[in-house]
């Protein structure tokens, strides 16, 4: 993409500007026609809709490369991974894809959540760990343009073949650029074998914002490296005779008086160490300290999916399992 598109931009209406004064982002009036490798793209510019959010039009870097662009209409978006349609699409500064949304509506008391679903469609996905169909919020690659995340729409559930097991995820999940699966969100709570036992795995407080990072992380050979669990009470007994356990935590809610909300045990490994809550002071040697783990839920033992009959079962919402 040409570096001088922002000085020959036609119907700016706002704008917003680096200390030196040249255009961040802003507001069109005009019809612009953006030349991408991705195809001619036409930001923003039309009259207020009902879903049409008041945003900017166009985004750039400060050397002038664009950043993001809220198209105009639903425009297709050739990818490594298909044709996608796209209401928002962003940029490496290099020009190469980065994220896209099919659909990217502004909701309110006249357009809700709802409405903005009716829209969304389903898209088929085939990888090594999982082929499924669903409906997403977006996704986003690699500068190698291989994929890097996927997020699913809300409420939307798949199922993805881990290394010990299938996994029921929500949200979505990342992979490495290898296309080894990197992080899911578990749909629910399971349990994992780890490098000291079996323990629990689920974040109840996950934003779902984007999965570009998930709670259960796996190592490219896909070992557990990383987890948060809500149930698993791990009791830790040094050599020197030191005892201490560690739990999910309750805190007051920062936003409801009166309420309180868990606070997950987050749990990683490096090596031949475990590491507690991202603690430099709660970091241990698996080799030379003893660990009994208390389950305290009645977690599924794996993934949970332990029917023999697909026709008959519907833990994995069997719809969006190919």
């Amino acid at each position: 993409m040409s570096e001088n598109i922002r000085e020959n931009l036609l119907g700016i209406v706002s704008a917003f500007c680096f200390e030196s004064g040249r255009i961040k982002e802003c507001i069109l009036c005009k019809k612009n026609v953006i030349k991408t490798e991705y195809g001619d793209l036409i930001p923003k510019y039309g009259e207020d809709e009902v879903r049409k959010k008041y945003c900017h039009s166009i985004s750039f870097y400060e050397s002038g490369k664009v950043k993001s662009i809220s198209l105009e209409s639903s425009t297709l978006i050739k990818t490594t991974l298909g044709t996608f349609p796209a209401e928002l699409v962003t940029f490496y500064e290099s020009g190469s894809l980065k994220r896209i949304f099919p659909l990217n509506g502004k909701l309110s008391g006249y357009w809700g959540q709802e409405d903005e679903e009716k829209l969304c469609d389903e898209f088929r996905f085939h990888f090594p760990f999982g082929s499924f169909k669903t409906k997403i919020i977006g996704l986003c690659f690699y500068e190698s343009g291989n994929l890097k995340s996927l997020t699913l729409w809300p409420g939307e559930n798949i199922i993805l073949k881990a290394a010990h097991d299938l996994i029921p995820v929500r949200i979505g999940f990342s992979l490495y650029e290898n296309g080894k699966l990197k992080s899911v969100e578990p749909a629910y709570e399971i349990t994992v074998p780890t490098l000291i036992g079996e323990l629990t795995a689920y974040d109840a407080n996950a934003l779902g914002i984007h999965a570009d990072c998930n709670s259960l992380v796996f190592t490219e050979s896909g070992n557990i490296q990383a987890l948060s669990t809500s149930s698993s009470k791990v009791a830790i007994f040094e050599k020197g005779g030191s005892f201490e356990t560690m739990k999910a935590i309750v805190k007051p809610d920062p936003f409801e008086e009166g309420v309180v909300s868990l606070v997950p045990l987050e749990i990683s490994f490096e090596g031949h160490y475990v590491k507690f809550n991202s603690d430099k002071k709660r970091i241990y040697d698996i080799n030379t300290t003893r660990f009994t783990i208390v389950n305290d839920s009645a977690a599924a033992t794996g993934s949970g999916l332990s029917c023999t009959d697909c026709s008959s079962c519907s833990l994995c919402k069997k719809s969006n399992y190919i």
